[in-house]
């Protein structure tokens, strides 16, 4: 008896971890899967890539094998299921650390950037190529700014003057190219 409820213990404490590992995994490998971010986070995506190849191993053995005791065995590395999601975890938890910490700086060096979530903030940050992607972001940065409107073709990276929430179109005197860092 006293067997059953160790290994029953142990199983609950494997699905508690696999569950928290899962839920960070699935967060953070949309924001890793951006090739922007991953350029200006080498460090962190190094760590993300490691959790993601065990993570991925996990889960085809799990649909290899679907006995829920059999998460209990020693992986091939001789670690165990509760050991690889608590390190897992634990390095998913420093990405997140490091990621707040790198969104704290973007939005230092830019103040409106407070007023956007982090998930918003790292849409614009996954996509710096696109000047175009800070348009549904607009309303929360700047009170009278509902969207910009950009130049056509070669000029589609000038800035040539803004809508306000009310449609009422204000041009720029002379038109700002959107270049560089976000």
């Amino acid at each position: 008896m006293e067997e059953w409820e160790k290994k029953l213990s142990t199983l609950s404490e494997t699905l508690d971890e696999w569950l928290t590992c899962q839920r960070n995994w699935m967060y953070l490998e949309n924001i890793f899967g951006a090739e922007d971010i991953q350029k200006q986070l080498p460090v962190e995506s190094q760590k993300f890539l490691i959790v993601d190849r065990s993570w991925k191993n996990i889960m085809h053995r799990t649909h290899d094998d679907t006995l829920v005791l059999n998460s209990l065995l020693p992986l091939d590395n001789g670690q165990t299921l509760l050991s690889t999601f608590i390190m897992n975890n634990e390095a998913l938890e420093s990405i997140q650390k490091s990621l707040e910490q790198y969104l704290e700086t973007k939005r230092m060096a830019f103040p409106r950037f407070y007023f956007l979530s982090n998930d918003e903030l790292l849409e614009i940050m996954s996509q710096t190529r696109d000047p175009h992607a800070v348009q549904p972001h607009m309303g929360k940065c700047f009170d009278s700014i509902k969207r910009i409107r950009f130049g056509e073709g070669r000029m589609g990276h000038d800035i040539l003057g803004f809508f306000d929430p009310s449609g009422e179109y204000v041009a720029l005197s002379e038109s700002v190219r959107a270049e560089g860092p976000v």
